[in-house]
């Protein structure tokens, strides 16, 4: 059984490059899309900016799915374990059908995902996305969908 990190929306909020106080240039994380590849933030508190690359250069990191979870208003924050039950038997069948492999059969790629914090998520934020990354911790240099882009 592999292991994914989670990634917590906390990083969707509000990106803090702790060195110099600037923000980054780049895309909000919200509004990723399937295809898009951005460069993971390694030194991030929260994050509100990815800097989004193309594909066929370094990256570290390709969106290879968006969903909304269908918990209702109300629903206790998961646990990482539940977002686990949640995400992995949505995003494991797309990223066979993303990438033409099922994850498990992978040595060079997985995934991670982003959540919502609990903050957005008591706010009605039930936005996750499913990212490739590389096992290695090296950039990715090309992209990995073999399936065209869903509609």
């Amino acid at each position: 059984m592999r292991v994914r990190r989670l990634i917590p929306l906390a990083a969707l909020l509000a990106f803090l490059v702790l060195a110099a106080g600037c923000r980054m240039g780049g895309s909000d994380p919200a509004n990723l899309k399937e295809g898009d590849c951005f460069d993971v933030p390694t030194n991030a508190d929260r994050i509100d900016n990815l800097a989004k690359r193309g594909c066929n250069g370094q990256h570290g990191a390709e969106v290879f799915y968006v969903f909304d979870d269908d918990s209702p208003s109300g629903a206790t924050y998961p646990t990482d374990p539940e977002w686990g039950q949640l995400i992995y038997p949505v995003c494991d069948p797309v990223f066979e059908t993303y990438t033409g492999t099922p994850v498990a059969e992978r040595s060079d790629i997985d995934y991670k995902y982003l959540v919502p914090t609990a903050d957005r998520w008591r706010s009605g934020d039930r936005q996750v996305t499913c990212f490739i990354t590389s096992l290695d911790g090296k950039p990715l240099d090309r992209s990995f969908r073999v399936a065209p882009l869903a509609s």
